[in-house]
């Protein structure tokens, strides 16, 4: 079992698109509001936050490894070993989201995963697919 990543290529490309069309408009209106060096300073700012909205995004996946799963969320990395993950939800609607189920009772969500369902629905069931092949695996091997 090598490494496997998951990702919902449509969120990226949303962003990209999203922060471009924001960044258009804002720079429009901060140039009729402002001028001067607090026109430099707001622009400067709205970039710094429109890259940050980006490599958030593109950060974001679902890494299977063969000692456990490595969540890349929004804001911080989670490491789950197999032995501790009982099994993987996914909520399929128009809005779909994936989550792992752990011993402990813990419910971890996967932002890689999570938003509209669209196009990226055959990247979730693949994940769903390839976790449970990989806890029944495990339990083969400690069983």
């Amino acid at each position: 079992m090598g490494t496997t990543t998951f990702r919902r290529p449509s969120t990226r490309v949303a962003v990209l698109i999203i922060s471009v069309i924001a960044y258009l408009v804002l720079v429009f209106q901060i140039e009729e509001l402002v001028d001067g060096p607090v026109q430099n300073v707001l622009i400067g700012l709205l970039i710094g936050l429109l890259v940050m909205a980006v490599l958030q995004t593109w950060r974001l996946a679902v890494v299977l490894r063969p000692d456990g799963v490595l969540v890349r969320n929004s804001w911080r990395d989670r490491f789950l070993p197999w032995n501790e993950i009982r099994g993987i939800d996914h909520e399929a609607s128009h809005i779909q989201r994936v989550s792992f189920l752990m011993a402990d009772g813990r419910v971890v969500p996967c932002d890689a995963m999570r938003g509209w369902a669209f196009g990226d629905e055959p990247n979730a069931k693949a994940l769903v697919q390839a976790v449970t092949t990989r806890l029944a695996d495990q339990e083969q091997q400690t069983g």
